[in-house]
This record gives C-alpha cells, structure tokens and sequence, in this order.
C-alpha cells in the first residue's frame, strides 16, 4: 500500500468513514518566501515546488520572537485514537481541547499559490483550482505545535483552519480555507494580539470577490484523482 493510500485511510478513520483529501500548490521557492513575509535569518532552506498533502511537510511561517520560516508536517496525531486531524473549524477552534492552546499561543500561516476545492456537478465530482487574483501568494490561516516523532524526535506538525465559504465560493463548496491578508500578518502571527482581534481575523473577509478559479482536466490528474474518489474522496475545505 502506497504512503499516499495509508494518509487516506488514516483520514478516512478520523473522519468516521469520509475521506478528507486535500491538498495544495506550492510553487514559491525558499528564496521566494523568505522575501514575499520578510523573513528574518538566512535564506538557506529549500523545498519542492508542487502540490502538498496531509502527513507531508511544508512550509509555515511563524512568530517565535521573530518572524520565521519553518517546516512542519501537515496534520495533528490524535494521542488517544492514533487518527490524523488535518483542519479545524474557525466557529470551534476556541473550544477543542486539541486546538484551543495552539490557537491561543501558536498561530500560523501556510503559504499557498492555490489551493483545490471539489464541486459536486451532475453526479460527478469536479476538481476546481483556486487563486487569488491580484496577490502572488494565499496565506492559509493555521495553527502548529510541536510533537515527538517515531524517533522521540521533536518536529512541528500545523493544521489548516476552514470557515464557511465566502459568497463566491459557495457555488463551489460550501467550506474553505480561512484566508490571513497581508495586512493581517503581524496581528495572526503575534500571540499577545488581544483575543477580539484575532476573533475579527475568523470572520473570513478576506479578499471577497478576489478569487477565481479553474477545472482541472489534466488527463493524468483525473486518473489520480478518479482512484481516489473511489475511497469516498471529498474536499479539504
């Protein structure tokens, strides 16, 4: 069973037999993050560029008494129920025991070029890619903390937080991502932002009418996707 597989079924169990699978373009390089969030520090890591998925690691970027970027594996591990938790929902980020520290104390963004949003259409599912139309990167609003790996190593793992869909979106799917603007960055980032700031940031404005969007009709993207959709595939977001 391919690791792709197993990230399914693992979601597939959190999400009590609906498999969540999501993911996300990123085609930025270090270099391209480092200046775009002003990153203090050297600009020596490197990644990727391509589509990111659950259990995968990516890069965050962080306020740790400076702003930085960091890589981190996408998706809680619930301690109890070994189950992958890849988002939270914005109305209760605040109130699951799982998030609510992480939340208060350990905010993040996950820079994205677009991300992909499946849309229900005449008994078929439509992959659709998303974008924003005058910003060359999505920040994805987050949380992070930090956990032991299989080797008793520490590595930071983030999820993404999900809000309902802005008008726009909603003729797509009725969730997305929650969407951290430019202007926004310092007061997310920062953990003594007081709490009514932060909860205005959830309300989701951000960018509305800013989106556009395309189907994804590459021949080899359907076969991989069709596959999927037939472990009961549906959106992230």
């Amino acid at each position: 069973m391919s690791n792709r597989a197993v990230i399914l079924l693992m979601v597939n169990a959190a999400l009590g037999g609906i498999v969540m699978c999501g993911s996300f373009l990123l085609m930025a390089l270090y270099s391209d993050l480092f200046k775009y969030y002003s990153i203090d520090g050297d600009a020596t890591g490197a990644h990727e560029p391509g589509d990111f998925f659950p259990n995968k690691r990516a890069p965050i970027i962080i306020d740790a008494g400076k702003r930085t970027l960091q890589y981190a594996k996408w998706g809680f591990l619930h301690s109890h129920k070994g189950k992958l938790i890849i988002n939270a929902r914005a109305e209760s980020v605040m109130s699951k025991p799982m998030f609510k520290d992480s939340f208060l104390y350990r905010r993040c963004v996950i820079p994205a070029n677009f991300f992909y949003e499946w849309k229900q259409e005449e008994g078929r599912k439509v992959k659709h890619k998303i974008g924003l139309r005058n910003e060359q990167l999505i920040s994805l609003g987050g949380i992070y903390k930090m956990t032991l790996d299989e080797n008793s190593r520490k590595q930071a793992t983030f999820v993404i937080i999900t809000t309902e869909a802005n008008e726009q979106l909603k003729t797509i799917h009725h969730r997305m991502p929650l969407i951290i603007r430019n202007d926004q960055l310092e007061l997310w980032l920062n953990n003594r932002t007081p709490q009514r700031q932060i909860m205005n940031i959830l309300a989701n404005d951000a960018y509305e009418d800013s989106f556009f969007s395309e189907e994804i009709t590459d021949s080899k993207r359907d076969s991989k996707d069709d596959k999927d959709d037939k472990l009961g595939q549906m959106s992230l977001f």
